[in-house]
């Protein structure tokens, strides 16, 4: 059975990475339908191969709503979401990681 066709108007955008092992926490935004939103996510390292698994705040939940999806159609979202990961289908465009303070780098 083929995969569904992943939705034209959702673009992942990957912010952060933070490798903890086996484990990678994952946060950034997606567009769908013309409105930004965000999205944390860990992926996993498994013998079956790699795994991600999403997570949508209620924040984000409701502005879904807003949009019309209910809650299957969210769950697809969020299907699509991690595919679009999984298949290397997501910009990253990370964030400079900040030092913590009184950490001064001098430069040579």
């Amino acid at each position: 059975m083929p995969r569904p066709e992943l939705p034209e108007d959702l673009e992942v955008f990957i912010d952060q990475l933070d490798e903890q092992g086996r484990v990678t926490y994952i946060s950034g935004y997606f567009e769908y339908k013309k409105t930004k939103l965000k999205f944390g996510a860990i992926g996993m390292e498994g013998y079956g191969g790699p795994n991600i698994g999403a997570t949508l705040s209620d924040e984000t939940l409701s502005s879904l709503r807003q949009l019309g999806l209910d809650s299957v159609a969210i769950d697809e979202l969020i299907t699509a979401l991690q595919r679009k990961i999984m298949e290397g289908q997501a910009h990253i465009e990370l964030r400079e990681s900040q030092e913590p303070p009184g950490q001064d780098n001098p430069k040579t």
